[in-house]
Parts: C-alpha cells; structure tokens; sequence
C-alpha cells in the first residue's frame, strides 16, 4: 500500500489512554449533584469532549454555564493521568519511524484538547514526528462529520485517495471512509465490542501499529 500522507487518531491509537475517559462522565454529573443514566460513560467514550458536552452534558443534563468552560473543567481531571500514566501503543514510536522513512508526511487529529495531546506526545517523545496537530475543540466538530480529516489532508497537501487515516474507533473510520480516505483500523479494548464493524470499514485492521509495517 502506497501512500503519501497519514493523519493519526492519538487516544487508543498512538496511545493507550481511553481508559483515562471510562468514568469522566458519570463523574462529572456526580460532582454537579446530578445522578447519571447507566449509558452515560459508554456514550461519553465514544465521542470527543467536545461532543460529549454538547451533545450528552448539555442536551440532555441541561448543565448550566458555558460548553468551553466545561470542556476545561473536565481537562483539568485528566490531566495529571496524561503526564504521569498514559503509555505508547505496542509499535507506535517503530511504525512512524518507519513512515517517515518512506517520506510520508504526518499529523494528528483528536478528540483531546491540543495542549494535552501536544504535552502527551512530546513526553513520550513522538511529537516532531507530526506537523500539527487538529482537534475536534479548534475545528468545531467531532469526528461524526469529516471536517477534521478534511482540515488535516489540507495541511497536508496529499490527495484524499493517498492519504491512511489511522483509526480504532469504528465510527471515526466510518467518518474517514466516506470521505474518500484510506482507513486503517486499529485494535483497542473500549471499542472490543465493536470489533465486527472496525472491520467492515476500514481497507485494513490490525491489533498494533507494529502490524502496519508490512502493509506500508
């Protein structure tokens, strides 16, 4: 598989930190005096933030106060497990090694704050590896809607049809798929239940990042 450009989902993909999301939710409605609905973390994980506290936090908890201030509000949790706890996914520092040595140009697109993401992958020495950096936050959509991949194949410069998204959501590949991106699906735990779908959509699925090597 040939490619000239790589746009990387970092939580579950470069990096083993979904398990840092788990109970966000439910923890945040506790500590605002509000009992949460069983489905809340399950729905909470599989968006960003920023969706999250639009669509769960303030659609249907009606939490009062600015959507930016809770997004900040709920950073300031996470952020001592993203410098002290969150790891690199087996293969991750090998794969990209062996991307730039193919002269494949790379970013990444998150659901996490740009300052926590760049923080995360500088302490685990990964970040010159990538030119930027887009968030769900600063292109005012999640990754339901391409706009992310869109923003980030621009900075780029590859064409849409050279260019892997690297995914273990299996909505978020869904998303890059029908864009036109070539999706490659990634193996994690908080979407394990979910497996079947990953593979429906993506070109190609592996458990590491390790296992990409000999596709690329």
């Amino acid at each position: 598989m040939k490619i000239r450009g790589a746009i990387f989902d970092m939580d579950g993909t470069l990096t083993a930190s979904m398990h840092v999301w788990k109970t966000i939710g439910s923890e945040f409605l506790k500590s605002r005096g509000i009992t949460p609905k069983e489905d809340v973390d399950r729905r909470f994980c599989s968006m960003s933030v920023f969706e999250a506290v639009h669509n769960i936090l303030k659609k249907d908890y009606d939490i009062p106060g600015d959507a930016d201030e809770i997004i900040d509000s709920i950073n300031r949790t996470v952020e001592n497990k993203y410098r002290t706890e969150v790891v690199l996914k087996d293969g991750a520092e090998e794969f990209l090694e062996h991307l730039k040595g193919l002269g494949v140009r790379m970013c990444v697109a998150t659901a996490t704050d740009k300052y926590l993401a760049d923080e995360t992958l500088r302490r685990l020495g990964i970040r010159d590896y990538f030119g930027d950096i887009f968030t769900s936050r600063l292109i005012g959509a999640g990754k339901d809607k391409p706009d992310i991949y869109l923003a980030a194949v621009d900075f780029l410069g590859t064409a849409v049809s050279e260019t892997a998204v690297f995914e273990d959501s299996p909505g978020a590949a869904t998303t890059a798929k029908n864009a036109g991106f070539i999706v490659c699906g990634l193996h994690d735990e908080s979407f394990a239940h979910r497996r079947e779908e990953l593979y429906r959509v993506a070109d190609v699925v592996t458990p590491t990042l390790r296992g990409m090597i000999d596709l690329f």
